[in-house]
């Protein structure tokens, strides 16, 4: 996303000419990112994967994107991925495929990045939570490595979502930083401002 600003020209070699007005002028598009990830923060994009019907479903939040991988019965799909770290989950909204009878079971396959959702205590993995259209259900968790965990579980053929709760998930930005970036482009920008004025009334 690029925003493009008109001024007067004047204006603008006087304020690059200042030091403090780049840098503030570098904060603003640093803040500026940042409210735009704030505002949309979740995108995503589906690549194919590698492995018998492996999907990769990239999922954004506030400006940190995770690959979540699966294989969804009937060619199925994901359309959403959203992430609450207030309570823990992960909430996925899916488009099952057409084929097999409406409510039979089938299995499902999701890849979890660690970094986006994982569940451990004292150090030593535990048991997620899996919720299928409401309803608690069994995993097997089938493959674990340093950066990702393999749950395979039952889903129905008509399953339309899935909750999955851990112990720890993606931490919110804190808004503090938000805050103090905000701050600084305020002092900064002000100040080189009022440097721009004096220079002026001193040619006048």
């Amino acid at each position: 996303m690029f925003i493009f600003i008109l001024v007067d020209n004047t204006l603008v070699t006087q304020m690059l000419a200042s030091t403090s007005t780049r840098v503030a002028l570098v904060l603003l598009i640093i803040l500026g990112t940042l409210i735009v990830s704030l505002v949309f923060p979740i995108a995503i994009a589906q690549t194919e994967g590698g492995g018998a019907n492996l999907k990769t479903f990239k999922a954004s939040y506030r400006g940190q994107s995770f690959d979540v991988k699966a294989v969804i019965p009937n060619n199925g799909t994901i359309d959403v991925i959203e992430v609450y770290p207030e309570y823990g989950s992960i909430y996925i909204t899916l488009t099952m495929g057409s084929g097999g009878q409406q409510g039979e079971d089938t299995d499902m396959k999701i890849i979890l990045p660690r970094n986006l959702i994982d569940s451990k205590a004292n150090g030593t993995d535990s048991r997620y939570v899996v919720v299928v259209d409401s309803k608690p259900t069994t995993y097997e968790e089938t493959r674990t490595t340093s950066s990702e965990r393999e749950l395979t579980f039952s889903i129905p053929t008509d399953a339309s979502d899935i909750e999955i709760f851990g112990r720890q998930v993606v931490p919110e930005f804190p808004g503090a930083v938000v805050a103090a970036i905000a701050m600084s482009v305020v002092i900064v920008a002000a100040v080189a401002m009022g440097r721009i004025r004096t220079n002026d009334a001193d040619r006048l």
